[in-house]
Formats: C-alpha cells, structure tokens, sequence
C-alpha cells in the first residue's frame, strides 16, 4: 500500500492501540489493508528507540517487523559512516536501508541493493521522504548482475539458514563473503563485512586474510555489531589487524583499542598469593568480545583473578580502567555453611559469577539473596586460592573513560589528515559540579553574592556591626565541618565559613553528623558561589569554539538593538561568576559585525540551579548542525539563524528557527493530518502533512 494521507493519519491515529483488537475489526475500516497497517504499526514500535529520526517521520513506510528488528541502530549506522573512505558507497544487501542511508550522507553517490521488491519500494519511498537524493535504488542479486565499482562496498550477510535456524560462522551467511572476497575487492577500495556479535574473531581472521581493522560496537554493555574492515591496497600485506572496542555508555563512550599481535605478546599477571585486593574491575563487554584478556593487566596493572577468570584486581585504585569498578568490602571462602548463612547478612545483591562452581542463578536462589540493591556479590575462582565470593560496593568514578588511542584513529586514510573531534560541553565540565561538603578542602573560597547578611548564615559571636555590612563580591573561605548540638541532644552538622574580616559564620544543614559521610548531599548557600568550579570552568571552555544554539533576549549584548544569529561558531572567551540562580556567566565572540562580544548566565550540566535556569548545553553544542541536517538548503538556513520562518518549510526547520512550541494540536481531516503550534509571543503555525501553510497572531 501506498502511505495516501488516510493511511498516514490512520498510522498516527492506532499508534498505540491493541493491532490485535485491529485485526479482528478490520470490516470498520473498509479502505485499510489491516494486515499491512498492523505490521507499520508494530514495525514503528520497534524502531521508538531504535531509530528516533524515522519514528518521527510518519511519510516512512517500514519493510515489515523482521527487517525492524534485525537493522542497525540510529548509533551504531552513524558509527559506520566514520569507516567509510570516498566519496561512493554501494550497500549491496540493502534491507531497510538504514545503513545506506546513513553511511551515505556527505557522499557524492551511494546504490543500494536489494533482492526483495517490498524492500525496494519502501526504500525509494524513505529515501525520498528523508531527502536522501543521492542514493540509487537497484532491485536484484548483487552477485548476479555486475557489482558496481565504488569507493567502499558494504555487506551486512544474512545470518539465517534455509530451514530458519540461525548461523553465526561467516561461511555459512548469504552472500558468502568468503568465497566473493577476492571478487568483492576488485571493486573497491575498501570492503566493510557487518557480522553476527556471536561470531568468533579468531575464526573471521583465519577466514579472511588481510582485515586491517576489527570494531567491536556495544550499546550500554550490549555488543550490538561486529565489523571487519579489508583494503583493497592493503589486501596481500601480512599485517596484524588494529581491533577497535567502543561502548556506547549513558553519558559517555569507553574505548579500547589495541593490535590483535599485543594480545597474543602479552603475559597474563596472576593474582599474587601474597597480595590484598582491594578493587575488583569488570571488562566491558566489547573487551570480552574481542578477546582482550591479557592486555588489561599490562596497561592498567591489575592482576588477572585466575587463568579463566575474566575479572581483575587491584590494590591500588586503577583509573581508567574500561568497565565497572568495586570496592571489595569482604572476601568469603566459597562453601554450603556460607551459602547458608549469607542472607542474614547480606539480604540484598546483585549476584555474578565468573569462573565459578554455581551460575548466578544457582546461587541467588540456594543463598535465598533477593535481587537488587547497592551491594555486588560476585562468585569467581581466583589464582592459587580456589572458588570465592566477594561483597563488593560499586565505585563512582567522574570520569569512566578509556584514555587510550580513539576510537577511529586519525589515518583512516593515509591521505587525509583530519582534525580531532570537538568534544561536547557537558563531557568538557564532566566532574566541575561542587562536591559534597565532607569532600571540601579546608581554605575553599566563596564569592559572596548578596549585600547584607543572609539568615541562612548565623555569626559565631553576633555583632550587630558585622551583620550589617557590605559583603556583596567579598570572597569567603570554608574553614571545616563542626557538630552542634539542639535541643533534643542529637548532633547536627554545620558548615562553618571565614569571611573577609576574619568572623566565623555558620551554615546549619539540618542534618545530623551521623550523615557526615553522604557523598549525595548538595547545601543550597543561596548567597554563596563556590569559585573552584566557576574557574575550572573557566579554563577548561576558554578559547574553544561551539555553535551558539540561542539568538533571543537571554543572549546580552552592549548594544540591545543588535540582533544576533543563531548556529554559527562563536569563540569563548571567559567564564566569571553569574548569578544565584545562574552562577556561569559566559563571555563570548561572535562573528557578526566583526566580533561582538556577548555573554548569556546559565549554570552547570548537573547543578541544582537547572530547575530555575538552563544548564550551558542548552546554550552551545560541539556538533555542527549543517552536518547533522545536510538536505536543509543555505536559504532555510538564513531564516533559521534569524528566528524566521516562510511557508513550506518543514516542522524541523521550524523547530530549529523558533525552537518548541507552548503547546501542540493535531487535527485528522480528508485533506491530510493538520498540525498546530502555539507561541508564547501569540503566534499560530498550521501545518498540513508536515508542511507549514499558514502563519497568524492569536486574538
């Protein structure tokens, strides 16, 4: 079926309804292929998270509920753009298009193939909804007719056999990659194979020579993809493959990359019998995935816990190290007795086992341990000592991060040089935000915001003098943590501060000293700003260009009437103490009439201030958005810099111009799905299928 703006309103309209129910009332809706609208239906579910971008497009018609769930993620297809080399691409087992479409932006001609005619359709479909207008559409068997001669030809094999059973060795996939490689390369310059994350590595370098690279990709410790990458040029040259680990984490990106020759060179440092661990790390699971188990020894110094046991101890603090880390509060010999006993003490855990007598399993339910919790039991064999189980707490580290070589090294092609990626705000100022008050070092300085005295602070010895004076931009100094004691005898925490004249001021938490030790709690000092983090701020941000996201009265400028434009580099320049609700201040130079100087008052990524004032990130991004929205031409582009809009642009390029609408309406109507935006300044914007068609003012 075609998407005829019925259907399309039909789609968005059972969005979330039981397709069951809609199967058994098809009869009521005469002019809808129920069977087909129900499989667009559940194929959209499955893409929700998936594919946020195609979701979001109701003019996308999905290949069905099989191909949704077996394409590539959003992430992990724009992960493989960076593997691309050329300016050609040819997708030779197209599927739903979600690779090709991807790996094909900024390119100048990309084809995809694919033998299945309802594919072919839905993908001329989605390529011209998308805008993607320089991918060819072929429809038949790659290997049949002529493979097209291009930069880099892409494969993702199918990994199921002829009676429906899933196959996991590269032979044993269609097309068979390992009898076509030699034919496959002679028409390209690079041939990138997307394999099973079943799939052993070993196996896929015994089976095809020549791999220059192995990537490993996960998604919140879930290996997603296993890609090999073979150059052409580089095809006869006896060469140890780079093998590049990359996790996709919440809030940042673990990488691992090293030689497939370092791994098998390296010694494996057991745990000494003699030695006390104190930390226990757990690889990531893209580390496991590409057999790296030696390695981490070397480059962080851990011990390994046995032979088999993929687990690594520390006595000393390893930072860094690529996967989760523990503090081990108690070792126990493995044994029924402590089976038995070990849920009066240890009622809650999250259980792992690794190398181990019992599966995780077998042991939460012979223990009688319920699921859960802060604490980390973990069952393995360590070297010399046999079976264990070690009580762990989950260490916080600011920055989780592997300070290896990045991922994607610089010389994908020897003949290009590009420059490092800029990284984004929030990752810049990871760590900045004030610590809790058992973290403080003595002698912390604090800029007074207020004039007089603030009743939150009360005065060591009152004076009437001194809580009258001018203290506005005074700088105070945190002199420690003391116990007071109230009327009902318990001991109360109070944080004491030194100001300018020497006088000691108390701040009372309202919490007991037995809560000392709470890394969690953040004071609310209404009138001070702690200095540390503005000035870490400071020079960490100073002289790094960004794209400037904001043009409206929240950017101050010397000259109000100056109008600036938004997604355009600026330059910044300082960062100085704002305000109490917005304590950054950001001093910036914009290229607009030869560099203004303009700055804008936020606050921090993860500070308290959010709930009244927008954290920085809302204010500069490191991502340019002509890349991340190439089919937008440099005429909508001067509109959305300038907050201005014109009929026919599109809901994104006017959410990108005016930014998101008060409120929103939808309307289904014969003459297509009528869209409504409200403004706070009274503006009206109506869109018909995703077009905007009329602008005006509310009475």
């Amino acid at each position: 079926m075609q998407l005829s703006p019925e259907i399309r309103a039909f789609l968005t309209q059972h969005a979330a309804s039981d397709t069951t129910r809609l199967l058994l009332s098809a009869a009521r809706y005469p002019g809808i292929d129920m069977r087909w609208a129900v499989e667009q239906i559940e194929a959209r579910r499955q893409l929700r998270n998936k594919l946020p971008e195609w979701f979001a497009n109701d003019a996308l018609i999905m290949g069905g509920r099989i191909p949704a769930e077996q394409c590539s993620s959003e992430q992990t297809a724009c992960y493989k753009r960076q593997l691309v080399v050329g300016g050609t691409l040819a997708d030779l087992t197209g599927g739903m298009g979600v690779d090709c479409y991807y790996m094909s932006r900024g390119l100048d001609h990309a084809i995809y193939v694919e033998r299945q005619t309802h594919l072919c359709e839905a993908a001329r479909n989605n390529f011209a909804a998308l805008g993607a207008d320089n991918i060819e559409v072929r429809e038949g068997d790659a290997f049949a007719s002529a493979i097209p001669d291009v930069d880099t030809l892409y494969l993702d094999p199918a990994r199921r056999a002829h009676d429906g059973s899933r196959v996991y060795d590269l032979a044993d996939c269609e097309p068979n990659v390992v009898i076509h490689r030699e034919e496959l390369l002679r028409h390209c310059k690079r041939l990138i194979v997307k394999l099973s994350p079943m799939a052993d590595v070993a196996r896929v370098l015994q089976q095809l020579p020549g791999i220059g690279e192995v990537h490993v990709v996960a998604v919140r410790n879930e290996c997603k993809e296993l890609l090999v990458v073979r150059d052409a040029a580089l095809a006869n040259e006896n060469r140890t493959p780079t093998v590049h680990c990359t996790d996709f984490r919440t809030g940042d990106v673990i990488h691992f990359d090293f030689q497939w020759s370092d791994e098998e060179a390296s010694a494996i440092n057991l745990l000494p019998e003699e030695a006390e661990a104190r930390y226990l790390y757990e690889p990531d699971v893209t580390l496991l995935k590409a057999g790296a188990f030696r390695l981490p020894c070397e480059r962080y110094g851990v011990w390994k816990a046995d032979m088999n046991s993929h687990l690594y101890l520390s006595g000393a603090l390893a930072d860094g190290f690529p996967g989760r880390t523990f503090k081990i509060e108690e070792t126990m010999i493995f044994s029924s007795k402590t089976i038995k006993t070990l849920a009066k003490t240890l009622p809650q855990a999250n259980i792992a086992t690794r190398n181990f007598p019992l599966s995780a399993d077998e042991l939460r339910r012979r223990s009688g341990i319920r699921d859960g919790g802060d604490t980390y039991l973990f069952g393995t064999t360590l070297a010399g000592l046999g079976a264990r189980l070690m009580r762990c707490s989950k260490v916080l580290m600011l920055v989780l991060m592997c300070a290896m070589i990045p991922a994607l090294a610089t010389a994908r092609n020897k003949k290009k040089k590009t420059e490092p990626a800029t990284p984004d705000i929030e990752t810049l100022l990871r760590g900045v935000q004030m610590a809790a008050p058992c973290q403080w070092l003595r002698g912390s300085e604090f800029l007074y915001l207020d004039s007089a005295l603030n009743a939150t602070l009360q005065p060591q010895i009152p004076d009437a003098k001194y809580d009258t004076a001018c203290f506005h931009n005074t700088i105070w100094t945190f002199d420690g943590i003391l116990s007071e004691e109230d009327w009902m005898g318990q001991q109360r925490m109070m944080l004491q501060f030194r100001s300018p004249q020497g006088r000691m001021y108390r701040y009372a938490t309202g919490r007991l000293m037995k809560q000392m030790t709470d890394t969690t709690y953040r004071p609310a000092l209404s009138s001070l700003c702690a200095l540390d983090p503005i000035r870490e701020c400071d020079r960490r941000l100073r002289g790094r260009e960004f794209y400037l996201l904001i043009n409206d009265d929240r950017l101050f400028t010397a000259d109000s009437s100056l109008r600036l434009e938004k997604f355009v580099k600026v330059r910044i320049d300082s960062v100085t103490v704002g305000t109490e609700l917005a304590p950054l201040h950001v001093w910036l130079t914009h290229p607009q009439g030869g560099g203004t100087t303009a700055s804008v008052m936020t606050s921090l990524p993860e500070s308290r201030e959010n709930a009244t004032s927008a954290a920085i990130q809302k204010y500069f991004s490191a991502n340019d958005p002509y890349l991340r929205y190439p089919n937008i031409t440099a005429k909508v582009w001067a509109l959305i810099r300038a907050n201005q809009v014109r009929i026919d642009m599109s809901l994104e390029e006017v959410r990108l111009a005016l930014g998101r609408p008060q409120r929103y309406e939808h309307f289904n109507t014969k003459g297509g799905m009528i869209e409504r935006w409200h403004y706070a300044d009274r503006r009206l914007l109506e869109f018909i299928d995703g077009r905007l068609r009329r602008v005006a003012i509310e009475r």
